[in-house]
């Protein structure tokens, strides 16, 4: 198989010399916020892009934005359970923390749950896009922008203009509802969304037959105001609150889980505001920014709470955009302090604490224009953070658009991920002790691509990328003094390579197909990363009919042989274990009756596949699902 991304390359080299060329499987027009510190054409970028739109999440009803993830070139899903439970993704065979997630420019990975994003808590009914840059990002964004970076773009008055609202039901007693929708004027606008999901659940462990519910709500209120032709406002504020069972593992007999009454009750909160000044015509813009995060996590067993852990993050931002004839400097500076406490019940060692941490970052992001065809992107970035050495991270990003539809692309650059609290200083009674004396993750990483159109109905894109780890940190490290794991930062290279193929095909104006494929080799010193497939895709088909009044979509995703790792009871050591590949087929299908309402029905798992994504933790069977959905500003 080490021959696959060779072919791969060779495949890259053909459609380059093919009359006709492609272009991007984005819009090469789009502009994207998250590709540099201003916003920028996709076209302009160097690094791979996806834009998932609205339209993208209603055409596969998805629930989860885990759900559309798992077809986007790239990226690797993990589900440790059903409907609910704890899920895990990963880019380009990353670690799970080092994949970082914005939500409306809020830096929203949790530092109380390792600085992993809680994808579990991520509904979609009230976003209108979802923008990926994959590749090293640390440069223009910091901490955890190892593996690339996911932007949630919520709805805003603009967006919606009156109100939409759904409600289904189906498997497992889920019933999941949902109410969003704006107002406002010429200078002005409000977004405002809720939706609230609860399901019966299903069975997490291999054996017994105690199902594990969950419910989460979301709701989220944003505005904009244009103050004058030079002031604009914005601000927004959204909360999770989110209860979820799930199975406990049995250490003393199997080292698998097993039935039990424990739980986890989470809630989030995010807050914005920004101001820009400047009119259009201004040689300089400025934008002041203050974002906040903050999450609570209560651990229950037999209802009753053993031990918590909460953060709270607070962002404080300035950028001046400098027009410079054609091209534009962008000057900011950052200053953020993050908290972290934990609590529990002293045993064997004291786990209540509290931590803090704060770092001040200057950035500098130059969007270059060598010619109409030639662009590129130079970042720095500094980071003088009060618990580790100062850290510079560097990018370099060219983007050649050699006629209207060809692309290449290419990009390089540092990366940067600070240990996590829970590394550092965690503590769980007989289980784990943190190293306080943990260094930051680095990396070095590059990646090339090309983008390509054939005729009026193809696009194809290509990436090859690399990435060397150095200095990664190892959460499973036998501690002889204490007899319990801990951390520590490996002396050993860390390495991953891949290739990425995304292409779309619009058949006819009724019929379309999209498909995805990743190769990706992760090892560490010679052994295979966990939880990372070497073969990862899927494939989407779409039909609409009656003028676009009714669509069906039909999609395959496919997880390849993975490898993870098994804790028996003690005195046995641990052991890597293989996860089988699987194919997840869902099918959706939905109806205008009328101009205002729609019925739909969709069908998860329609093969009832039997399949495990982290060892010992079984998935979801097969679910149906119906229900409608009415637009009331018609």
């Amino acid at each position: 198989m080490k021959a696959l991304p060779v072919l791969l390359a060779t495949t890259a080299a053909s459609l380059f010399c093919m009359p006709g060329a492609f272009a991007d499987t984005q819009p090469l027009d789009q502009i994207i916020v998250t590709g540099a510190r201003a916003p920028i054409s996709a076209g302009d970028v160097g690094s791979a892009v996806t834009v998932l739109t609205r339209d993208d999440i209603q055409h596969r009803q998805a629930r989860y934005v885990s759900d559309l993830l798992r077809a986007v070139p790239g990226f690797a899903v993990s589900h440790s359970g059903v409907l609910g439970s704890q899920t895990q993704v990963r880019v380009r065979g990353s670690e799970a923390n080092q994949v970082l997630v914005l939500i409306d420019g809020v830096r929203a990975n949790d530092p109380a749950t390792g600085d992993e994003f809680r994808w579990e808590h991520l509904a979609t009914a009230n976003i209108e896009r979802i923008e990926i840059v994959r590749g090293p990002q640390s440069a223009v964004w910091g901490s955890d922008a190892i593996g690339g970076v996911v932007h949630i773009i919520t709805r805003s008055g603009n967006d919606a203009r009156g109100f939409s609202g759904y409600l289904e039901g189906g498997s497992e007693n889920t019933l999941n509802g949902s109410l969003s929708g704006g107002f406002g004027g010429d200078n002005w606008s409000v977004g405002l969304g809720y939706e609230q999901l609860s399901t019966d659940g299903s069975n997490i462990s291999r054996t017994g037959d105690e199902k594990d519910d969950a419910d989460m709500s979301t709701a989220s209120l944003n505005a904009r105001i244009q103050a004058s032709s030079a002031v604009a406002i914005r601000m927004g504020i959204r909360a999770v609150d989110a209860y979820s069972q799930f199975d406990a593992v049995d250490f003393f007999v199997t080292g698998l889980p097993a039935d039990s009454d424990v739980a986890t009750d989470s809630a989030q909160n995010f807050a914005h505001v920004g101001l820009a000044f400047g009119t259009p015509e201004s040689r300089t813009k400025h934008h002041v920014g203050i974002r906040y995060f903050d999450s609570d996590h209560r651990d229950l067993v037999d209802g009753s709470q053993v031990s918590s852990s909460a953060s709270d993050r607070l962002s404080l931002a300035y950028q001046a955009d400098i027009t410079l004839g054609d091209n534009l400097l962008s000057l900011a500076l950052e200053h953020e302090e993050t908290g972290f406490e934990q609590r529990g019940e002293v045993g064997f060692g004291d786990p209540n604490q509290d931590q803090e941490m704060d770092a001040t970052s200057i950035i500098a992001d130059f969007q270059g224009r060598a010619s109409e065809n030639l662009t590129y992107l130079l970042s720095l970035r500094s980071d003088n953070n009060s618990d580790f050495d100062d850290i510079l991270t560097g990018r370099a990003s060219l983007s050649w658009a050699m006629n209207d539809r060809t692309t290449l692309r290419a990009n390089v650059g540092t990366g940067q991920k600070t240990p996590t609290f829970i590394e550092r200083f965690g503590f769980f009674p007989g289980q784990f002790i943190g190293n306080p004396d943990l260094k930051p993750e680095r990396s070095t990483s590059f990646d090339v691509g090309i983008d390509r159109r054939i005729g009026d109905s193809v696009n194809v894109q290509v990436a090859l990328f690399k990435q060397d780890i150095d200095d990664e940190i190892d959460g499973f490290v036998f501690d002889p003094v204490s007899f319990l794991f801990t951390a520590d930062n490996l002396t050993t290279t860390s390495k991953r390579s891949g290739a990425e193929l995304g292409a779309s095909w619009d058949i006819s104006e009724q019929f379309n197909l999209d498909m995805n494929y990743t190769y990706t080799d992760a090892s560490e010193n010679g052994a295979p990363e966990l939880r990372r497939p070497r073969h990862a895709g899927s494939i989407q088909a779409g039909y609409s009919f009656q003028e676009e009044r009714g669509r069906v979509t039909l999609a395959a995703d496919y997880g390849g042989t993975r490898q993870d790792i098994f804790f028996p009871p003690w005195p046995d050591p641990s052991q890597v274990v293989t996860l089988q590949n699987y194919w997840l087929a869902d099918l959706t299908a939905q109806y205008d009756v009328s101009a205002t309402t729609k019925l739909f029905v969709r069908a998860k798992n329609l093969l009832d596949t039997d399949y495990e994504q982290v060892y010992g933790y079984r998935t979801q069977g097969r679910a149906f699902y119906a229900g409608i959905q009415v637009n009331f500003s018609q």
